[in-house]
């Protein structure tokens, strides 16, 4: 008989020491998911079930998020976001949105011009097929590693990716002589605009699934997503992945840990329910 899966966990940042609570109308930044209005999600995935917390957005309506996704070849569809997921076929399970605003008595507040939020996150939960026929073990953090290293770099470096491009315009570009680049242009233009993969991997284990998160900041210094992956299936990932678009100047230090705390509380609510054989007792 099939058991019903683990009901996510409350959303619950940790608790804060009485002297930051007392200051965190200075140095707090406000927004941040809004931890009321937070919606359990139970997704049927026919061999296994997720469950997960999925807050409401801030703002825009999207399409319905789905009950039921089947696992069929037919079932994932190429995204538009390959920017940050390399081109993988994908089921989408849900996305929301926050914002991440300035202190409420922020120094800055004393001058007379708008102030734009530190950053808006918009977070994606979405399942994504194994590329080349690959097969993982859902338990094996290194060769999850290793897919993925591998899988990035093919993307930048592979005829017609990013990396390909911007070489292949260097190398290809005239002056107004019609003469080509001197190399030292060439070779400012490489360092400008040459995109590197994830440098590293933290493993994250919770509610038996093996996690790792990396950072995908391809200008170095401008993170554009913080992505956590899974395999569920040995052909089959999770991706929750948290897409950063920053408002204003202000260091990235007054809001990073918050949003870190908030994405990982969300990966740690996510489970997973594996479906008895038919014919097992």
């Amino acid at each position: 008989m099939t058991k019903p899966p683990a009901s996510a966990a409350p959303f619950m940042r940790r608790p804060r020491p009485w002297y930051k609570r007392a200051t965190a109308a200075f140095h707090a930044p406000q927004g941040g998911i809004p931890v009321a209005r937070v919606i359990s999600r139970q997704v049927d995935c026919g061999p296994l079930t997720l469950s997960f917390l999925e807050p409401s957005s801030a703002f825009g309506e999207g399409s319905p998020d789905p009950d039921h996704v089947g696992l069929g070849d037919d079932a994932f569809i190429g995204t538009n976001l390959s920017d940050w997921r390399t081109h993988h076929q994908t089921i989408q399970l849900g996305i929301s949105n926050w914002v991440y605003r300035l202190p409420r008595w922020h120094s800055s507040r004393i001058f007379p011009v708008p102030h734009p939020p530190y950053a808006v996150i918009t977070a994606y939960w979405q399942l994504e097929r194994v590329k080349h026929g690959i097969r993982l073990k859902p338990n094996d953090a290194n060769a999850l590693e290793e897919y993925l290293q591998h899988d990035y770099v093919a993307y930048l470096e592979s005829e017609g990716g990013p990396n390909w491009k911007v070489r292949e315009d260097a190398y290809n570009g005239k002056t107004i002589t019609g003469d080509p680049l001197p190399q030292y242009q060439i070779d400012d233009i490489l360092r400008c605009h040459l995109r590197s993969p994830p440098q590293s991997y933290e493993v994250l284990t919770c509610n038996g699934l093996h996690w790792l998160r990396y950072l995908w900041d391809p200008m170095q210094g401008m993170p554009t997503a913080l992505n956590y992956t899974t395999a569920l299936l040995p052909d089959v990932l999770l991706t929750a992945s948290f897409y950063i678009v920053r408002m204003n100047s202000e260091p990235w230090e007054d809001w990073w840990n918050l949003f870190l705390e908030d994405c990982e509380t969300l990966v740690k609510t996510i489970a997973c329910q594996r479906k008895a054989l038919p014919g097992a007792d």
